[in-house]
């Protein structure tokens, strides 16, 4: 049994300063940074969230999944087709389009490989995501 106050729930009184100081200059830093260290945390953090969601597959689902990075190419993928050329982008429209083709193709995909378990749940979104590789190879 798990006790209310274990030390794993409760983050220390220092830690909480530190991470909210944190989030303060990181909200803060679009304003201050130059345009070089913009690109780089902004990578730093689409990096950050896909290590999230390999963390949550594996390490809560315990699912291991080779073909998770699918989605994030799809995304990319749909985002750059929806962008008009030489045009600006308008993240309102484009971005939640690019979200639902990836959410799409998840749920397609979804519903085919969550009827296996153990290694051919490794293999098989494996080879979904080699299928998916190959049709943006031929675009």
């Amino acid at each position: 049994m798990s006790d209310a106050h274990a030390p794993l729930e409760t983050l220390p009184r220092s830690l909480k300063i530190l991470l909210g100081t944190a989030l303060v200059a990181l909200a803060a830093f679009p304003f201050v940074g130059t345009d070089y260290y913009l690109q780089m945390v902004t990578r730093m953090m689409i990096l950050a969230i896909f290590a999230m969601s390999l963390d949550l597959l594996q390490g809560v689902t315990g699912l291991v999944s080779l073909g998770h990075a699918a989605y994030f190419g799809v995304a990319g993928y749909a985002l750059a087709f929806l962008t008009p050329p030489g045009e600006p982008v308008s993240l309102w429209w484009t971005l939640p389009a690019a979200v639902g083709v990836s959410a799409l193709l998840a749920l397609i995909i979804g519903f085919l490989v969550v009827r296996t378990h153990g290694i051919y749940f490794i293999m098989v979104t494996m080879a979904f995501a080699q299928m998916v590789f190959y049709v943006f190879c031929l675009i």
